[in-house]
């Protein structure tokens, strides 16, 4: 019976991408071309490798997690067919590298996740280190190379590409935090004095998370992002602890960074952008065509092929959900935000369910800080936070946000197969 449903949603997932090329075709030249199938084809053998290989090690992991997943990344496929086909071709690469690479942790982990506990500090550091790299040539004099915002433009010869790692630094945050607060966690006390220092030991690491974060939010002004980091940092240090202190300190932490920002240029343009797009000018460009492709859509959309994505800027990665919008309308943002919830359920039922403290923190951590970037990404869109560059996982047009999207995927399936087996 598994194995008939496995094959029903990699049909199906295959198919509603396929079918989503083919309909964009439709719409814009009125025939469909060999890009459906294609797109059918290819997406269906690396969703087959993908089943055969969690069959073979990881076969007690639930496959609640790969559907909505497989789901999400077709419709971002098709959204980005749709602005621009030649990214769309080099998205398909990007997604079969993601799903090799998470096939590959899949056996690399065979003796367990515990094995990333001794490098907490080592992929914290990592993460951190790949999070502030776009605004590292802004402080070091060459501020055009990250102009813009959590882009990092990357210059070779006379060719260009633009990057954005933060979502891997992220993910490889979230696993590093979970390292440092279970081992502490677990360390056996000798007395009351050492029982003091460990109880404050994990507000510290919160307070050190922000002390580097906060010229990340002086350099991009991008509010959202940098407390997603906070809540990420909180959320860790709270799974491993059960201490409500941390709650309020990250609380805390997060109204002194406000504050503290509001030094920046960029946040002061942030917040502008945020209250009153229609009059920020340039910089409110991309919120301002978002929120009128959005108005657009209603509830049913306009169809696929039929809106005018070409008036978002960065339709393919930073406002995608406003083509969604546009063009699925209501009810496609709708199915988006449930296909999201799916997951995050499910990674939150794989950490309640987890019995080694690592697994269970690093499990909350990583769905967590997938139902963050959605909740920022989404609400920056709608102007109830402010508007933030973060790539959606699954979603958006580049290889970095997919990658980490599958990264945290791979390691969610490992912890689910390890310590409860099927949901």
């Amino acid at each position: 019976m598994r194995l008939v449903t496995e094959a029903a949603w990699v049909a199906g997932s295959a198919a509603v991408a396929g079918l989503g090329v083919a309909l964009v075709d439709v719409g814009k030249a009125g025939q469909v071309t060999w890009a459906a199938a294609v797109v059918f084809l290819a997406f269906g053998c690396c969703l087959a490798g993908l089943v055969a290989a969690v069959r073979r090690w990881a076969p007690g992991a639930g496959s609640f997690l790969l559907w909505p997943t497989a789901l999400l990344v077709a419709l971002g496929l098709v959204l980005i067919y749709r602005v621009e086909p030649v990214e769309a071709s080099i998205q398909v690469w990007w997604i079969v590298a993601a799903i090799v690479a998470a096939i590959g942790i899949l056996p690399a982990f065979r003796g367990g996740v515990k094995r990333l506990l001794p490098l907490g500090y080592w992929l914290a550091g990592s993460g951190l280190g790949l999070i502030v790299l776009p605004f590292l040539p802004r402080l070091m004099g060459g501020g055009s190379e990250s102009s813009h915002g959590l882009w990092l433009t990357i210059r070779w010869g006379n060719a260009s590409f633009m990057a954005q790692p933060f979502g891997l630094g992220a993910v490889l945050l979230a696993v590093g935090l979970a390292g440092i607060h279970s081992r502490w966690a677990l360390e056996p006390l000798s007395d009351r004095a050492d029982s003091r220092l460990a109880s404050n030991r994990h507000p510290l690491v919160m307070g050190a998370v922000w002390v580097t974060v906060l010229p990340f939010l002086w350099a991009t002004g991008d509010l959202t992002a940098w407390a997603v980091l906070l809540a990420l940092s909180a959320t860790t240090a709270y799974a491993a602890t059960g201490d409500g202190r941390v709650v309020w300190t990250g609380l805390a932490l997060l109204g002194v960074g406000v504050v503290a920002g509001l030094a920046s240029s960029r946040v002061s343009e942030t917040l502008q952008v945020w209250l009153d797009p229609f009059s920020a000018g340039e910089a409110g460009a991309g919120l301002k065509e978002s929120l009128l492709a959005l108005g657009s859509g209603h509830l049913s959309g306009s169809g696929l092929g039929m809106g005018e994505p070409e008036l978002v800027p960065r339709a393919t990665s930073d406002w995608i959900l406003a083509v969604l919008g546009e063009e699925l309308g209501l009810a496609g943002t709708a199915a988006v935000i449930g296909l999201y919830g799916l997951v995050t359920a499910a990674g939150i039922g794989i950490s309640i369910g987890s019995r080694d403290l690592f697994s269970k923190v690093a499990a909350a951590g990583l769905s967590f800080l997938l139902c963050l970037m959605f909740i920022g990404t989404a609400g920056g869109l709608q102007r109830l936070l402010p508007p933030t560059d973060m790539g959606l996982p699954f979603l958006a047009y580049g290889g970095i946000p997919m990658m980490a999207g599958w990264l945290a995927l791979a390691l969610l399936l490992r912890i689910s197969h390890e310590e409860q087996g099927p949901l």
